[in-house]
């Protein structure tokens, strides 16, 4: 699946609009991990179309089997791309047979993503296995 809109008019600024409301949803674990990140960077819209009548239908795809807050990405994005002008109706469909996969994130998501890392390893430096070494000289007794 493509994550680019298919099957639509051919009306670009209405398609750019729509992309723009779709970057402006942020994943909630990435806000709660006080690194928010959009929805199109994240990689959970597989894909998107424009119907003749002015319908967007927007297939996602959950971060886990498990993930309790599908319905309010839905929610997020159907309020964001209702905004748009042109747009009458939005429809959200979840995609259960493609779970999400760090793959799936856009390339600016993953430089953003490993900036993030990079920056937080800087601020709070980690050694691999550091949790051994208290254990050292302890005769490795209990």
């Amino acid at each position: 699946m493509s994550a680019e809109p298919h099957g639509s008019p051919g009306n670009a600024g209405l398609h750019a609009a729509i992309e723009d409301a779709l970057s402006r949803v942020d994943d909630p674990c990435s806000i709660a991990a006080k690194a928010p990140m959009s929805v199109r960077d994240m990689g959970l819209v597989r894909q998107w179309h424009l119907d003749w009548d002015g319908t967007v239908v927007i297939t996602i795809s959950p971060t886990a089997p498990s993930c309790i807050l599908m319905s309010s990405i839905a929610d997020g994005i159907e309020d964001r791309v209702a905004e748009v002008d042109g747009v009458e109706a939005v429809r959200v469909e979840v995609d259960t047979a493609t779970m999400w996969t760090p793959e799936l994130m856009s390339e600016h998501g993953r430089r953003a993503l490993d900036e993030r890392r990079s920056a937080s390893l800087r601020s709070v430096p980690v050694r691999p296995r550091e949790w051994e070494r208290g254990r050292a000289g302890t005769g490795g007794g209990g």
